[in-house]
């Protein structure tokens, strides 16, 4: 397959590049930064002007991926218009770029599980109601809105995901780089919450097989999937797998006070993704551990 990667070199994109890769498909990337050195086709974009007629008109694509956009949801509360740009109007962009050059190419949206906002029950369903809790979490709805207006008014050939809490080697934000950081220069640190609040996390790895498997087995009829392992895990948990494997004696506290933007309890219904053949394999206790190991590796280099 001819594989298009938006947002190529952030933390999803990087690694779908290396893993469409080493399957044989064709990949080609496209972002902001400036790359002196590639070793895949590579096409770099301002976020504002991004010239995607350009790159769908010299190509055609099997799949495009978008793994593009800001996925920060404290930067949105701060800045809403820029994460409005990035992770809403940049859709309607790619989307009609699409329509107009590669109508069939599939084109596979990743959205994100803070369009759920606090779920009245868990576990989450995809036809749960939608609250989001956060700037950030209302774009990537919109955004959502902007893939079913193209699927059905344009016959577009589209999919929807939901990452829930991803993590792995190589993610510098978010609660796992933030707890590093922090005991790398403390022996005592404190986190937002009580500790009881609840995450799904899911590997970068299974997220790649999930995505692989819906590319393989989906029907592109504007489906959603939840990507998640259907795990509830509390951040006390993560907190005491840090608290054993964290080079020298550590102790994370809890302050009490709630995060804003934040959920507080996240456990996905993984139902769907099941019945296209995803099985989720990596265990997060080992995981969170090679993360600490090459978080050291990259402080101590």
């Amino acid at each position: 397959m001819n594989i298009l990667i938006l947002g190529s070199q952030g933390f999803i994109g990087s690694h779908l590049v290396k893993f469409f890769t080493n399957k044989s498909h064709t990949v080609t990337g496209c972002d902001l930064v400036e790359l002196p050195l590639s070793t895949y086709t590579y096409h770099k974009v301002s976020i504002l002007s991004a010239d995607f007629d350009l790159i769908f008109s010299n190509q055609s694509f099997d799949v495009c991926i978008n793994a593009s956009g800001s996925g920060n949801v404290s930067y949105s509360i701060g800045y809403p218009l820029s994460d409005f740009e990035a992770n809403t109007l940049a859709v309607a962009k790619v989307l009609d770029t699409i329509r107009k050059h590669n109508p069939f190419c599939k084109y596979l949206h990743i959205s994100s599980a803070a369009v759920y906002g606090n779920p009245k029950h868990l576990p989450v369903k995809e036809d749960f109601e939608l609250a989001p809790l956060s700037p950030y979490g209302y774009h990537k709805l919109m955004s959502e809105m902007i893939c079913k207006e193209y699927y059905k008014f344009y016959n577009l050939p589209i999919d929807i995901i939901r990452p829930f809490s991803v993590y792995g080697n190589g993610l510098k934000k978010q609660l796992l780089w933030d707890i590093c950081q922090k005991l790398q220069n403390n022996k005592s640190i404190s986190l937002f919450g009580t500790g009881n609040e609840t995450r799904d996390f899911i590997h970068i790895s299974d997220l790649a097989e999930l995505i692989s498997k819906i590319i393989g087995n989906s029907t592109f009829d504007c489906n959603i999937y939840n990507a998640a392992t259907g795990s509830e895990v509390t951040i006390r948990q993560i907190a005491n797998i840090f608290e054993k494997n964290f080079p020298g004696e550590k102790k994370i506290l809890f302050s009490g006070e709630v995060k804003k933007g934040d959920p507080l309890n996240w456990k996905a219904d993984i139902l769907k993704a099941y019945k296209l053949g995803f099985n989720p394999k990596i265990i997060l206790d080992d995981a969170i551990v090679d993360y600490i190991n090459w978080f050291s590796d990259l402080v101590n280099d």
